[in-house]
């Protein structure tokens, strides 16, 4: 997923032909500006040198790539001398920007207005066109800063995600990012930069910066308190589990646990809440990496949570990836959902949180998520299982695929639909209510919703290397409709949640992607896939720029999309999203959770 430079990182067709296995002499290897384990070696036979000098972009003219990580390392030094503003001086900072030009920076703009206010916050916007030109960094700097320079500390953050070449010049798009505490409270500064540097490839320095947008976000001083808290090991940290257990990284298991028990790089792990023993509380079931018991935990009166995971009869050992807790049998309890790898476990609740296993059912993939919804209108809940790789020997498992082709991959496992006949009995319909039309993408998650406000839910199904699914229910029966009302949004989906955004009284719908820097740098070059057409290229674009708003038209005339007007792409590399009133203002808010593997940064997710 965009994490290399050259041309032939994308999965799809290669002319090249596979490496000779001879062994050969070992040959020096070229050093690229970026690193990669192992290359502080000198030598290696032919076919690892080949793979290591592709670690360098210019070894196959990606000049471009090569400037980005140089300026990219200049950035984040800018970026961790503006972090101490007290510190801030011209000998820290002037080894940035060129020497033998006359700079233009221009950071912050002179009129500011008021966009929202409320009691928690006040978001104000900028006008680029008003900011002032400054010759001067450290005055430029000091400016930008100068609201939120009453902290010794400041969080800074920057990011390169576009990269434009002409001729010898370079320009790039730079999202910069700073928060401290100001004296109107909790400060946050959001800008866009459009940089140009000089032409050195190996150490660019600054030229200018044109502000190409600005915003403030300030929590107003009499909130000091934090907006959210965590409360984890507060709630969970007198349980052994969460000692031994849950605080242990993937890694930590990986060099203990054999990786045939479903031990995966990429844990896709879910959880669900509901009320298991009647109390009127919600408890919370954990599910795990296969070699780790799924955990369940009953919540006290007091907010914390007990481990109930021995007496649950729930603490599966394989491979989980998410779960539901819902009424399954109309008993007036909360029955379990598990999503086992290439089964599905549904068991019954004895209304004390102790469940036995009452069905069960292979999947056609490897499922990574579930959700329930009454799509026949009979009065109980049906099941539906998101399917992300075929069965196991067709391709390898895990949550990273192999799609073919990558942008718009038609080779993932079905998914699948158990309707819910009364006495634990569950059919697999999929195919005769027609959910197996388009039914062939590697999907990571759906939503129900009545869009269309015609008394039955209908589908929307978030799939990764790819297009998605809109199944429109007519009692009973889905026609996909997504293409037809514009909402495919052909990108890397992950989750998607509906809500009336803009209260006008019709369902729209955002969707989390994948926001990828290099993703956007690579494919708006003129050597990115030559030869393809501009619609394909448009597809890669869209692929890596980011989350996306859906809304609905009038009268179910389709949606419209609002993403980059919204300013709701930037989600980084979005797991999942959710519509949810923060403030208790009325309006749906969003939160974003996103991240990859923890290690040091690379700057592209």
């Amino acid at each position: 997923m965009w994490v290399g430079c050259s041309q032939n990182t994308i999965p799809e067709e290669s002319n090249l032909d596979p490496p000779s296995t001879e062994p050969s002499a070992a040959t020096p290897v070229v050093r690229g500006i970026q690193t990669a384990p192992g290359l502080e070696q000198a030598t290696f036979i032919a076919p690892l040198t080949d793979a290591y000098n592709r670690i360098d972009p210019t070894e196959d003219g990606w000049d471009s790539e090569a400037f980005s990580a140089a300026a990219t390392k200049q950035l984040k030094l800018l970026a961790k001398i503006l972090s101490v503003p007290s510190k801030l001086s011209d000998d820290s900072i002037a080894n940035l920007f060129a020497r033998d030009t006359t700079l233009n920076l221009q950071l912050k703009p002179a009129r500011l207005s008021e966009f929202y206010r409320a009691a928690e916050f006040l978001i104000q916007h900028g006008d680029p066109e008003s900011a002032p030109s400054h010759v001067d960094p450290l005055v430029a700097f000091q400016s930008l800063l100068s609201s939120i320079q009453s902290t010794n500390t400041l969080q800074t953050e920057v990011k390169l995600y576009r990269v434009d070449m002409v001729q010898n010049d370079f320009t790039s798009h730079v999202l910069f990012n700073a928060a401290g505490q100001s004296a109107e409270g909790q400060k946050q500064i959001n800008t866009e930069w459009l940089c140009r540097w000089t032409a050195d490839i190996e150490t660019p320095h600054i030229k200018g910066i044109d502000l190409l947008s600005y915003e403030e976000s300030t929590r107003l001083a009499k909130n000091k308190s934090s907006l959210l808290k965590d409360c984890t090991a507060d709630l969970l940290g007198h349980n052994q589990a969460y000692q031994e257990q849950l605080l242990r990284s993937t890694d930590h298991w990986r060099a203990r646990l054999p990786v045939n028990l479903g031990l995966d790089v990429v844990a896709n792990h879910g959880m669900a809440l509901g009320d298991v023993n009647g109390d009127g509380l919600d408890d919370l079931y954990l599910c795990q990496q296969g070699g780790l018991p799924n955990r369940l935990f009953l919540q006290n009166p007091d907010g914390t949570l007990t481990d109930h995971t021995a007496q649950s009869g729930a603490d599966w050992l394989d491979y989980c990836a998410s779960a539901l807790i819902v009424d399954l049998d109309n008993d007036g309890d909360c029955d379990l959902v598990v999503s086992q790898d290439f089964k599905l476990l549904l068991m019954e609740n004895d209304g004390f949180g102790r469940f036995e296993l009452s069905f069960g059912s292979s999947t056609h993939a490897q499922t990574f998520s579930i959700n329930a919804a009454d799509f026949d209108l009979d009065g109980d809940l049906d099941i539906y299982a998101c399917g992300y790789n075929p069965s196991a020997d067709r391709v390898r498992s895990g949550a990273l695929g192999e799609p073919l082709p990558y942008h718009d991959a038609q080779n993932g496992g079905k998914n699948m639909l158990l309707r819910n006949d009364g006495g634990w009995q569950f059919n697999d319909v999929t195919e005769t209510v027609g959910l197996g039309h388009n039914n062939n993408r590697f999907s990571f998650a759906a939503a129900w919703e009545d869009y269309d406000d015609d008394g039955d839910p209908d589908l929307y199904v978030a799939n990764d290397y790819g297009r998605n699914n809109l199944y429109k229910n007519t009692g009973g029966r889905f026609v996909d409709v997504a293409a037809e009302l514009g909402i495919e949004d052909m990108s890397a989906g992950m989750s998607a949640s509906w809500a009336d955004f803009n209260r006008d009284g019709r369902l729209d719908i955002y969707i989390s992607n994948m926001f990828s820097a290099a993703g956007n740098r690579i494919t708006f070059q003129r050597q990115f896939k030559p030869g393809a057409s501009e619609t394909m290229v448009a597809q890669y674009q869209r692929h890596a720029r980011g989350n996306s708003l859906f809304q609905a038209g009038p009268d179910g005339g389709g949606f419209s999309d609002v993403s980059v007007e919204q300013g709701v792409t930037m989600g980084r590399w979005a797991w999942g999203s959710r519509f949810v009133d923060l403030n208790n203002d009325g309006w749906e808010d969003l939160v974003v959770a996103n991240g990859f593997i923890s290690t040091e940064d690379t700057g592209d997710l």
